[in-house]
């Protein structure tokens, strides 16, 4: 079932029991190791909903506004996989991925994206990027993304 931003409440305890719903079939993490996740988005309500998420899947995350905010954070350096919007203001997330490809190579990074455009899907992945995912986001989806990352 996709995951929707405009679903949520905008308050944490609605957040995650709305996500919850999503997968009630899985009652314990699917990371066999703890990855720390780095979401960056713009939209507050899909970050709230994607981190609640994959905090109940066992997934360790740090959750960003902006790629500005990411690259700024000490704990930019820590994390296993990048998960970032493409379309933001200021810096988008091709444009984050260009900054991290610099500062740290080997980190994967996984693009989310509302548009519907192959142009933009082969783009993506020629950048480098591990996946692109449609919005709305399908869990199933996501995680598999993240544990192949």
């Amino acid at each position: 079932m996709p995951i929707r931003s405009y679903n949520f409440r905008k308050t944490s305890d609605g957040l995650f029991r709305a996500v919850i719903a999503i997968v009630p079939e899985r009652t314990a993490p699917v990371s066999l190791g703890k990855k720390i996740v780095a979401i960056v988005d713009d939209d507050e309500a899909m970050l709230e909903a994607t981190s609640g998420f994959l905090e109940a899947m066992g997934y360790d995350v740090l959750p960003f506004g902006s790629g500005e905010a990411f690259l700024e954070s000490p704990r930019a350096s820590t994390i296993d996989v990048l998960l970032t919007d493409i379309n933001m203001p200021g810096m988008s997330g091709l444009d984050l991925q260009t900054m991290v490809r610099v500062r740290y190579p080997a980190l994967p990074v996984i693009m989310m994206t509302a548009l519907r455009d192959d142009m933009l899907r082969r783009r993506v992945i020629a950048s480098g990027a591990k996946a692109l995912l449609q919005k709305p986001i399908l869990a199933d989806d996501l995680v598999r993304c993240l544990e192949a990352a």
